[in-house]
């Protein structure tokens, strides 16, 4: 009997486009990555992922804002199982950008903060590379 490749305990398997974008559309929050002066720098945010990209809001005065500069970001969601020690992620890597006021999703499409306050900064990294991969339950 010969046994698949494809599916066996502890296995990384990677994730097909299409199946990390539909991860990408389903969940809501995320860390977004950059380096600044001083190194990397990676914080938790509530996003949306649309056909152009990922999509998340700020503070004016956050420190997400105050370090963030357009270029380079990366972005990751995952979920891991510790029970049967299993997951996913997901990593976006692409170019970040400032969103000016026109160029906004539709209302019902904006990220919506968990935070308390003001959230007025809205970023989109486009994606230039989509990857992802999961663990199989061992």
């Amino acid at each position: 009997m010969q046994t698949s490749n494809d599916w066996y305990p502890g296995h990384l398997k990677e994730l097909t486009e299409k199946e990390c974008l539909e991860l990408l559309r389903e969940q809501r929050v995320g860390r977004v990555a950059w380096c600044d002066a001083d190194g990397p720098v990676v914080l938790p945010v509530n996003y949306r992922f649309e056909d152009d990209g990922v999509v998340f809001r700020t503070s004016a005065h956050s420190e997400l804002a105050r370090h963030f500069s357009p270029g380079p970001a990366a972005f990751q969601i995952d979920s891991v199982d510790d029970f049967v020690q299993s997951g996913w992620s997901v990593l976006v890597r692409g170019r970040a950008e400032l969103l000016e006021w026109d160029e906004l999703p539709e209302q019902n499409d904006r990220p919506e903060s968990w935070a308390a306050g003001s959230r007025n900064v809205f970023v989109r990294i486009t994606p230039t590379r989509v990857t992802g991969r999961r663990l199989l339950p061992s």
